[in-house]
């Protein structure tokens, strides 16, 4: 059943100069508009958790239908560390520093609440400092698998 449900694909990135670190997810989720809140999952071991701990900022980059190459990137164990993880990718510095990822259809800037312990993962709950919308369609997992998805962006 899980691989049945159909998710959008973003990059969660944090830190600034050599600490930036970005990491795909697929369990992003708008939880208030009012407040404006969203929650990521992360596993409890990973960098990109332990990095978001001390700042508490991170960006979540909705990735379009052109970015399958970056979401593997991103995904892959073997990429490179810390900033040079970003050495082959097209982004610049976000809002409050943190790197955002050119292309996205659209960019949060979020800062860190409240962080649950779920099983193996950590829910961190964070609030909206800011948005930008970007252009293209949305990437989707579903079945295991990355799809370029069929919907146009909103206006």
């Amino acid at each position: 059943m899980v691989r049945q449900f159909a998710t959008g694909v973003s990059v969660v990135t944090t830190g600034q100069g050599v600490s930036a670190h970005g990491a795909t997810v697929t369990s992003f989720t708008f939880v208030s508009q009012a407040p404006p809140l969203v929650s990521v999952c992360l596993k409890r071991e990973s960098v990109l958790l332990d990095l978001i701990g001390p700042r508490g900022r991170f960006a979540v980059n909705v990735l379009s239908s052109e970015q399958t190459a970056l979401a593997r990137h991103f995904a892959d164990r073997r990429r490179q560390p810390g900033a040079r993880q970003f050495d082959q990718v097209s982004w610049k510095s976000g809002v409050d520093g943190t790197p955002v990822l050119a292309g996205a259809v659209g960019w949060l800037w979020c800062r860190a609440r409240r962080r649950i312990r779920a099983g193996d993962h950590e829910l961190v709950l964070a609030g909206v400092t800011a948005v930008a919308d970007g252009m293209g369609r949305p990437l989707l997992y579903f079945g295991g698998r990355l799809h370029p998805a069929a919907i146009e962006h909103a206006s």
